[in-house]
């Protein structure tokens, strides 16, 4: 038994010595092959050395660049500024100094301006005014409104019998005869103020002839002017209807007043002939 334990620790020995010959043999190889590559390592810190040197450089003439382009920009932007102030405050005390010597000027043409308007407005009113201007004297003289007879008189100064009424009454017009359908012509020329339904008169048309000068149409239907028309002499300004009440037994007619200052004139002292024409 002890001699097989010590062959065993014999032979454990010498593995152990073998495997150290081996290792060592390894090792010594190993020492060999690198031997070449121990300036690499040296080399490579060198050159990362430098290239960290350089990116240090570069880093510092980029930042000192940009350190630069910075500053020129804020130099250039004050300057820029200055100037801007500078020619704001140019162009305001300019025109301040403008102003006081525009106001006059602009005054003097606003007022040239409005002299030649209102003269031209003065001028149109005028020359609009002369087609409008209505004329009437005691010396004028009117057409025949309707061709008929005259029927009722005027009579202002004494009563006259109407007999439709049965009694006898001041009348402040004349009443022509004529057939329903006749054409009534307007017997001067005059401004058409009022149309409207009398319950005498029926269909009346007002007309203003100038001077305080009125004519009146009564009996009228299907009346041709409106409010506001200047009608010139010889116009049609409707036809004879059928008559109101109050001259039922006169028959159809035409009822023609003038008035002087609203006063009742005789009409047949303005027409031109005794007869209708």
């Amino acid at each position: 038994m002890r001699k097989n334990q010590k062959g065993f620790l014999i032979a454990l020995c010498l593995c152990m010595l073998s495997i150290s010959g081996i290792f060592g043999v390894f090792q010594y190889r190993k020492g060999l092959s690198s031997e070449p590559q121990t300036e690499v390592p040296g080399q490579q810190a060198q050159t990362d050395i430098e290239a960290d040197t350089e990116k240090e450089a570069a880093n510092s003439r980029g930042t000192v660049a940009q350190a630069d382009t910075e500053e020129k920009e804020a130099e250039q932007a004050k300057i820029d500024t200055e100037e801007d102030i500078y020619e704001i405050g140019e162009a305001e005390l300019a025109q301040t100094e403008k102003a006081p010597e525009e106001e006059t000027p602009a005054e003097g043409e606003e007022a040239a301006e409005e002299t030649p308007a209102e003269t031209e407005e003065e001028e149109t009113v005028e020359t609009t005014g002369e087609p409008d201007h209505l004329s009437f004297s005691d010396s004028t003289k009117v057409l025949w409104p309707v061709k008929g007879d005259v029927i009722l008189d005027y009579s202002m100064d004494k009563s006259i019998y109407f007999s439709t009424l049965n009694q006898y009454k001041y009348h402040p017009a004349i009443v022509i005869s004529a057939d329903v359908g006749s054409e009534v012509q307007c017997a001067v020329r005059g401004r058409v103020s009022e149309i409207k339904v009398d319950e005498e008169t029926g269909t009346t048309v007002f007309m203003e002839l100038g001077d305080h000068y009125e004519a009146v149409y009564g009996q009228l239907k299907e009346v041709a002017v409106e409010e506001g028309d200047i009608v010139e002499a010889g116009r049609l300004i409707g036809y004879v209807s059928e008559p109101t009440k109050y001259y039922t037994l006169e028959g159809s007619n035409l009822y023609f007043q003038i008035l002087k200052k609203n006063k009742p004139v005789d009409p047949m002292g303005y027409i031109e002939s005794a007869t209708p024409q």
